[in-house]
């Protein structure tokens, strides 16, 4: 008996959904899905079967990006930590296209629901896996038992977005750390 047709390539899942990441951030949300397919190296059809429209696959495709690994540094002390952190952000942002490509997703969210939910969620858990950071710096006595992570994390997260989403310059990471754990008062 012989069998018909090709047996489905085991990588196109993969390489449609880099194709996806790829495509959003170099082009934010302006592509279509024959440009994925083109991407992938795929058939329009291959792209389809996988995803009904463009908006299921840029929610997969955000879901996947928002859950990149979060660098957890320990360098001994908070101050060190959040250098770390704070570089790896900045740097983050500097690349090109993805402050585009943030004020596009923003943008989106504000139509979208689901989009919405979607950055809420995953910028919360991945946000909340860097807690490590908080709470070792707690164990060493450099914050207090009672600190609000929420707060001291959104400090941060919320003035990076604010400069990269409005093309405002960036300052160095040193400035921030110092700002975070010192306020504007003299070290």
């Amino acid at each position: 008996m012989s069998s018909r047709g090709r047996k489905p390539d085991p990588t196109v899942d993969h390489r449609i959904r880099q194709a996806a990441a790829g495509l959003v951030l170099s082009h934010g949300l302006d592509f279509t899905m024959d440009d994925v397919a083109a991407a992938a190296g795929v058939g329009r059809a291959s792209v389809f079967r996988r995803y009904a429209s463009k908006r299921d696959m840029l929610l997969e495709t955000l879901t996947g990006l928002m859950n990149a690994h979060v660098a957890i540094p320990d360098t001994g002390s908070l101050e060190g930590d959040l250098r770390v952190v704070i570089a790896d952000t900045l740097a983050m942002w500097q690349q090109p296209g993805v402050a585009r490509m943030a004020r596009q997703v923003y943008g989106e969210a504000g139509r979208d629901p689901a989009v919405a939910e979607l950055i809420r969620t995953s910028m919360r858990t991945r946000m909340e896996r860097s807690w490590v950071v908080y709470e070792r710096a707690i164990e060493r006595g450099e914050l207090p038992p009672n600190a609000d992570l929420w707060m001291l994390t959104d400090l941060f997260v919320g003035f990076v977005a604010y400069r990269g989403l409005l093309d405002l310059p960036l300052p160095e990471p040193e400035e921030v750390v110092q700002v975070l754990l010192h306020g504007f008062t003299p070290a």
